[in-house]
């Protein structure tokens, strides 16, 4: 059985789950083409294992394999959330919400925009 998927991305890690959530499923070929750098095919291939084994895609077929993500971005996003919290604001979503206002310097406009949306 497969461990959950609770352990963070890295962010090569993660920028291959975004090109597998846009696309939907894709091969190691097609995620190595859609990244920046030009990996090399072995370490998008062991990226992909990775992946796999912390349960984040699964795969689909063989010669060539397809990657299908398993978690979906709105779920890393909220695991990933909730891990920063947790690790670095004592588990206050209140406290890293203060501390990102206080980063972003935000206009009035900006403050008024997120109380109507928040508050409302």
């Amino acid at each position: 059985m497969p461990r959950p998927a609770s352990e963070m991305l890295t962010d090569r890690e993660a920028e291959i789950m975004e090109i597998l959530w846009n696309l939907g499923e894709a091969t190691a070929e097609q995620v190595r083409a859609r990244m920046p750098d030009s990996p090399h095919d072995s370490t998008v291939r062991t990226l992909l294992r990775v992946l796999k084994e912390k349960a984040y895609v699964r795969i689909r077929g063989r010669q060539p394999a397809i990657y299908v993500p398993v978690v979906a971005k709105q779920v890393a996003q909220h695991n990933a959330a909730r891990r920063l919290i947790d690790r670095f604001f004592g588990g206050s979503a209140n406290d890293l919400v203060l501390r990102l206002l206080e980063e972003e310097h935000l206009s009035p406009a900006q403050i008024d925009q997120l109380k109507k949306r928040f508050l409302t």
